[in-house]
């Protein structure tokens, strides 16, 4: 049995050494050369005063460099905390600066967007350049610049010595919340492997897969495509940004690197569907199909099922707070656009229940409540901050004699009358408008079911008078467009008037995080008076 998350590439180098462990525009790495390449990383590290604890940031865009990094973080005792390589230099001196990051790993690229960041006097004290031979120095106060593919070659190979515990800290993601600063998911390698190990034997994994990355390192959905792969030997398609934007490239991607396992956000396979002319390529490889993240419009899920039959696709559901929990098969399309598809039920070694208004557990169907996640896999809590922490990891109220921490989501569901459950919106997506209780994904859902819009979002203006004016954000599904006439006699046939917008503007599109959901603080931000 494997108790950390660096250990499952170990493994597979042992088993598979001549696979190819990772793949990144057309260039490979094996697994001996992973292993091998990481191990000298983490002896480097060691020497440079990192030790089991430390918290090290990787500031890159993906590719085999970034995973390199991730492992000899892992191997050198150390957490890795990826930061967002589009982020603004506001928010990384304040990672850095939260988590005490003294060492950083980057690469050429990013260098330029470094500069400035870290004053005289910053807390950095090694620099890692990960595809540089002669970079040329920077900034980085009294920090060591390193190049890596400079160094490397006189490393000798051998095992890094830190005694790590599966309870030790493996990575630090920040999720961005609507307001205020950024939170620090705290993940052990233990709270990891419970997902890695059951998501790989749950869906079937094996060393011939091919998995897709498309998800960067600092979000959550990662953690499946590197660490399911690693422990069955199998290859990951890092998707290159360039080829994630263009629908039409992407589909060209799977096609060529013959991809079996697809994991990304809806939106991703929304765009697919619509414009990756689907019907000039051929992706009978893909075996698997997983989303998460947000809903799938059933229009957009029916076209992409349609054009990939022999795949099985399945609704997953989590947080970055406790990892993937539930799972759906979608074996058959809602006929009805509006229908949303359940969530489902518990992955196994997970339990989810939710707990209604007055605190008891929903049983049977139509009832509601909010969602809490029990498992091994629910993270230590936020880094440096007490009293979130504190809000949303609880005591099992079902079980308060166990002392046992449980995930708290602030999602709210119901159950179905098959005991699956189905995702209603968030506590804090729920506002109040001239005196009634409004769930804004409610409003977006019938808007998604128009033939016209491409992509709908509510974004609520806050009003001294009626608590908040309902604004809706479009971007058509052709050229031609639609207007604002149609699309408020639409919602006038299918919602209650006082849920009906005030306002309704189009866009050619929406900003969306590195992730690729819609980015609804910087839209907030920029609707907001």
């Amino acid at each position: 049995m494997l108790y950390l998350l660096h250990q499952l590439v170990s493994e597979s180098a042992l088993r598979f050494p001549e696979q190819i462990a990772v793949r990144f525009q057309g260039r490979g790495i094996t697994y001996a050369d992973l292993e091998s390449e990481s191990g000298k990383l983490a002896r480097v590290l060691g020497d440079m005063g990192v030790k089991r604890g430390d918290r090290v940031g990787i500031h890159m865009n993906r590719s085999v460099h970034s995973v390199v990094g991730a492992l000899g973080i892992l191997k050198a005792g150390a957490a890795y905390v990826p930061i967002d390589p589009m982020a603004p230099a506001a928010r990384i001196d304040y990672i850095v600066n939260k988590c005490g990051i003294r060492h950083l790993i980057t690469s050429q690229k990013r260098l330029g967007a470094l500069e400035g960041v870290f004053p005289s006097g910053a807390p950095l004290q090694g620099v890692f350049i990960m595809d540089g031979r002669e970079s040329r120095p920077q900034s980085f106060g009294s920090a060591v610049q390193v190049d890596w593919e400079k160094v490397r070659d006189g490393i000798p190979d051998g095992r890094p010595n830190a005694a790590t515990l599966d309870s030790d800290l493996a990575y630090i993601l920040f999720t961005s919340g609507s307001t205020g600063n950024p939170k620090g998911v705290m993940i052990t390698h233990r709270n990891s492997l419970t997902f890695v190990d059951t998501a790989h034997d749950f869906f079937g994994i094996d060393k011939e897969d091919r998995f897709s990355n498309i998800c960067p390192l600092h979000f959550d959905m990662s953690v499946f495509d590197l660490y399911v792969a690693f422990k069955a030997g199998a290859t990951v398609v890092i998707i290159p940004e360039s080829a994630a934007i263009f629908s039409a490239k992407l589909a060209e991607t799977i096609e060529k690197d013959r991809i079996t396992v697809w994991n990304s956000v809806p939106s991703a396979l929304s765009l697919l569907a619509n414009y990756g002319k689907l019907d000039q390529h051929d992706l009978s490889g893909l075996r698997l199909v997983l989303f998460a993240g947000e809903v799938f419009p059933v229009k957009y899920l029916r076209r992409l099922k349609e054009c990939v039959p022999a795949a099985r696709f399945c609704n997953m559901y989590g947080q970055t707070e406790a990892n993937t929990s539930t799972y759906y098969w979608v074996d058959r399309v809602p006929a009805d656009d509006r229908q949303a598809l359940p969530i489902g039920k518990s992955l196994p070694n997970f339990e989810v229940f939710a707990l209604d208004e007055g605190g008891r557990k929903i049983e049977g169907p139509g009832h509601e409540g909010e969602l809490f996640v029990r498992a091994s896999s629910v993270a230590r809590g936020y880094w440096g901050d007490e009293e979130r922490t504190r809000q949303n990891f609880v005591r099992n109220p079902l079980l308060p004699d166990l002392n046992e921490t449980v995930y708290r989501t602030g999602d709210r569901v119901r159950l179905d009358p098959d005991g699956n459950y189905v995702f209603l919106g968030r506590k804090d997506h729920m506002i109040k408008s001239r005196g009634y209780r409004i769930e804004i994904g409610e409003i977006e859902a019938v808007l998604q079911t128009h033939p016209g819009v491409r992509q709908a979002v509510v974004v609520p203006i806050p009003d001294d008078l009626i608590g908040n004016r309902i604004s809706v954000l479009i971007v058509p599904a052709a050229r031609e467009g639609i207007g604002k006439d149609e699309i408020l006699a639409y919602c006038s046939g299918h919602l209650p008037k006082y849920m009906i917008p005030e306002i309704v503007e189009f866009r050619d599109r929406l900003p969306t995080t590195t992730s690729g959901k819609v980015d609804r603080a910087k839209l907030a931000a920029v609707e907001s008076p």
